[in-house]
């Protein structure tokens, strides 16, 4: 198990580094005009000197190539396909987003918009773009993936019931995805050895990071995300450091709660990035935030029966702390990266 932890781990050094885009849809009759954001760092060709930032200079010498990438990965279909596109502006926000502006034209007036991406095939296998659009004064979400790549929107289509599964299915994948998260869990598991104290460190954790998820997302409490992604990575290096040496210095479930707070800005990263519209935010935070419970339980239940048999084997003690080590190991470099680093 020590091994798969390590080959897992290492995926991402950064833990959850989340691969993304968004595009914002303005229907007016046969005009669809598209406010379209998507980090330039991922496609790879844009970064000239390679030093992490993307200058107006090295945008404009490539922005041919990434509009087109744009065109054949972000396709916008009416009852028709559009007569043309036009890239009227762009620019670069944050040191490395395009931030652009693309307008549609179609044949005729649009009364319905069905939006595919495959910006997976040029970005990261595990890309995530999120798309709204304003049709006849109704806003429609989706989240788009390699597994989900085309949303229909429609006057009469159920939006509410779409945004819930969207968002449902982005918690379940960001928990599996965030091998931060998962790797404080093992620390916290890999030592517990009843049914009783499982259920309050699970509930601890729930309850701590559903509160600040929800505080950040509806910015109301906002952190810098250094101090919080660096936090995250120190709440593992502690807990393994106690399961090392064989003490604690309050409750499990409390230190839980406590590092559970931090958990939960990391969480919101992921809605806020998105700017989400105020009509569906509630939605969105909700069927986010239970789809990462729903992926929370499912390891745990996964991982726990484990953790019970090993409870009872001779070697039991060097096997927690074998993974603790490693586990510390990763979470210590995540702390630098994100500390000093990033």
């Amino acid at each position: 198990m020590t091994l798969l932890l390590c080959c897992a781990f290492s995926v991402s050094a950064s833990g959850h580094e989340v691969s993304q885009s968004d595009s914002r849809l303005e229907v007016h009759g046969h005009e669809v005009r598209v406010a379209f954001r998507l980090n330039l760092l991922e496609l790879g060709y844009v970064d000239a000197n390679g030093d992490g930032f993307i200058s107006y200079e090295e945008l404009d010498n490539s922005i041919g190539r990434v509009y087109a990438d744009i065109k054949r990965h972000y396709v916008l279909q009416g009852p028709a396909l559009p007569i043309q596109s036009t890239l009227e502006r762009y620019g670069v926000i944050e040191d490395h987003v395009l931030d652009a502006e693309i307008v549609y034209e179609f044949p005729q007036e649009v009364t319905q918009l069905r939006v595919t991406s495959t910006l997976d095939q040029i970005t990261r296998p595990g890309h995530q773009h999120l798309t709204s659009a304003n049709l006849n004064g109704t806003v429609h979400e989706a989240v788009l993936n390699a597994a989900n790549p085309t949303a229909v929107f429609s006057p009469d289509d159920a939006s509410t019931l779409r945004t819930f599964w969207s968002f449902f299915s982005l918690g379940i994948m960001h928990i599996f995805t965030g091998y931060d998260h998962l790797a404080f869990l093992v620390c916290l598991l890999i030592v517990t050895t009843n049914l009783g104290s499982l259920i309050k460190i699970i509930t601890s954790f729930t309850v701590a990071h559903s509160i600040t998820l929800a505080l950040a997302t509806f910015n109301i409490v906002v952190l810098p995300t250094r101090l919080t992604e660096s936090v995250i990575a120190l709440s593992i290096v502690y807990v393994a450091l106690e399961n090392l040496l064989g003490i604690r210095a309050i409750e499990r479930y409390r230190i839980t709660f406590l590092f559970g707070l931090a958990h939960g800005f990391g969480f919101s990263n992921v809605l806020r990035e998105m700017d989400l519209s105020r009509l569906h935010l509630g939605l969105s935070l909700f069927s986010f935030n239970l789809g990462v419970e729903i992926g929370q339980l499912a390891f745990v239940f996964v991982l726990f029966p484990l953790i019970l048999y090993i409870a009872t084997v001779s070697w039991r003690r060097q096997f927690q702390k074998a993974v603790s080590l490693v586990v510390m190991g990763v979470a210590t470099y995540w702390f630098v990266q994100r500390a000093f680093m990033i």
